[in-house]
């Protein structure tokens, strides 16, 4: 199965990826053993987790991680040996587990402890014939500095604490006689998913700028401000894009009133925009000064590790729709300030972040960019084909069958919510303010909450949400959608108007008969799972306009009645009988 192809089961869709890139990374460099095809296929996904746990954390190259390999009889609970060049012994066991949940057996854990430390102790003897091959090296290695990394390498998802203190208690033993030479290392389900993705992600920049008229701040964090010349600002973002606003809570948005202004002052007065213009703001992972010292600080030039636009992303977007050449003739400067992030508290850059931008024109919905849960459903989406986009740029594809954003999603979202307190405020607020679904800091009744995971955005999109749900419930929410909108041209006006009134509304009734199809064991929605989605909307349609017309609202605008929240919760549970009878 190819990196792009859909899930076909029940697993968690992670470890379906990790399986098929493991398959496409190591076919042919890796051969499994076993008695039947299953057990040949899961010892050689075993050995490849083990292979390029090497590759991501040790740092080995294909071929040494390959050849780390001793797994077989005897190997004494130790699949692989590593010896870094910088005297680092990598001891791995992995565990390849097919459902892609759980933890390895306590007695595989507790062989591969009795293995380290025999490892440790030099009792060379009781390990098979294939780390014997290895003996000069591991000999060599050990008359030298070095250290033990002894890690415990699987597709699960948890670690209970008996297994976790048999570890602890092998390094603490190890680390009293010869302090700081053992570490115990625990890779699991998320751990290997992040390594693949990572290999799809956006690069690292490093730049190297120039600041007129520069100051410097050393404490708490460094940071350097000055006047940048537009030309190179613009530069900067013609050559590398949006991944130099990667971290921004926002991306540029193309045309809108503010950058349209932006673009006047440019055109007509470029001496002014260095006064008009609040600036850029660049985080970066380390900031070197290079070049002559300038004592009086007239010109100072740095280097930029890590760097990326946290707060100007529209000022940045803007300026580079300019030919460079028209900066060449008509220069312009812009207040840049550099801030390094490295060596500061773990939630220093999104706190700057989150400050930077907390100006005019930036909506509640920008700041999910600092939910690192965003970026994983959108990098593990990818992986199968499927663009999900929550930082809008004017460079983004229309909603397309294969393309959805965090606005529409948060939408069918809140339609599917779970019948009680808030289906009814949830689709309120998705008619009258969608907005307020990005609220991070209130519930659906508007009552201020102390946790995230309490608000109208913590619900829609809690740490529980998967990638697969997300992707099903959209498929599933358009779906409903095009079926109604289909429809309405060959409806009567009040039946139009009652069924482009009750969207919502219908879209509810539907996911709560139907809640189990957004997790579905496929990715994408099976020919039987539209063929019942659509029956049952027809269905609901059906009912909703039987009910409607029994009511004495039959002669007010469906818009007014569904307004009412009384009102829609009364025709909900008037449809779910009728639908029931």
């Amino acid at each position: 199965m190819g990196v792009g192809l859909m899930a076909t089961d029940a697993r968690p869709l992670e470890i379906q990826q990790i399986q098929a890139f493991l398959k496409m990374e190591f076919n042919g460099a890796i051969v499994g053993t076993g008695k039947n095809a299953v057990d040949i296929e899961r010892n050689f996904l075993s050995k490849a987790l083990a292979a390029y746990f090497l590759i991501a954390h040790a740092g080995a190259t294909k071929a040494d991680a390959v050849a780390a390999s001793i797994d077989g009889g005897n190997d004494h609970g130790i699949d692989s040996v590593y010896i870094s060049p910088t005297g680092v012994f990598w001891l791995v066991q992995s565990k390849y587990i097919h459902e892609g949940r759980g933890e390895p057996l306590l007695g595989d854990a507790s062989k591969f402890k009795d293995g380290v430390k025999d490892f440790a102790g030099a009792k060379f003897e009781r390990f098979n014939a294939a780390l014997q091959v290895k003996l000069p090296a591991i000999r060599t290695a050990m008359n030298n500095a070095h250290s033990i990394h002894f890690a415990l390498v699987y597709t699960g998802t948890s670690l209970h604490d008996d297994r976790i203190q048999l570890f602890r208690d092998l390094e603490d033993a190890i680390n009293l006689v010869q302090p700081g030479r053992a570490r115990f290392v625990r890779f699991g389900l998320r751990d290997f998913h992040e390594a693949v993705i990572a290999k799809r992600a956006e690069k690292s920049i490093t730049a190297e700028v120039e600041l007129r008229n520069y100051g410097l701040i050393d404490k708490p964090a460094r940071a350097f401000y000055g006047v940048m010349r537009i030309r190179d600002l613009a530069s900067l973002y013609v050559e590398h894009d949006h991944a130099l606003v990667r971290e921004n809570i926002r991306r540029y948005r193309g045309s809108s009133s503010v950058n349209a202004e932006i673009t006047k002052t440019l055109l007509t007065s470029p001496e002014h925009f260095v006064y008009f213009n609040n600036g850029v703001t660049l985080l970066c992972e380390k900031i070197t000064a290079i070049g002559a010292m300038d004592t009086e600080r007239k010109v100072g030039k740095f280097r930029l590790e890590g760097v990326s636009i946290i707060n100007g992303a529209q000022t940045v977007g803007t300026v580079a729709q300019q030919p460079l050449a028209h900066y060449d003739a008509n220069p312009a400067d812009v207040l840049v300030t550099c801030i390094q992030s490295a060596g500061d508290p773990a939630d220093f850059g999104d706190r700057v972040t989150e400050y930077r931008n907390n100006q005019n024109a930036v909506r509640t919905e920008d700041f999910i960019a600092l939910d690192d849960n965003q970026e994983n459903w959108r990098k593990t989406l990818q992986v199968s084909g499927i663009r999900y986009i929550y930082k809008p740029s004017a460079q983004d594809p229309h909603a397309a069958e294969r393309v959805f954003t965090a606005q529409e999603a948060a939408n069918y979202l809140a339609c599917a919510s779970k019948d009680g307190l808030t289906w009814a405020e949830g689709l309120q607020l998705v008619i009258a303010d969608s907005g307020a679904l990005w609220d991070q800091k209130r519930n659906f009744v508007g009552a201020s909450v102390n946790k995230v995971e309490d608000s109208v955005y913590g619900c829609l999109f809690p740490n529980s949400l998967t990638a697969r749900r997300l992707w099903r419930t959209t498929q599933i929410g358009r779906m409903i959608r095009d079926i109604v909108d289909a429809d309405i041209p060959s409806l009567s006006p009040a039946e139009a108007a009652l069924q482009n009134a009750a969207l919502y509304l219908i879209l509810n009734l539907v996911f709560s008969r139907q809640r189990h199809l957004c997790d579905g064991i496929t990715l994408n929605l099976t020919a039987a799972e539209r063929e019942a989605i659509s029956k049952e909307t027809e269905q609901v349609r059906i009912k909703l306009s039987e009910v409607y017309g029994n009511e004495n609202w039959a002669d007010a605008e469906p818009a007014t009645v569904l307004a009412d929240l009384t009102n829609m919760k009364r025709l909900k549970g008037l449809v779910m009988m009728k639908l029931a009878a």
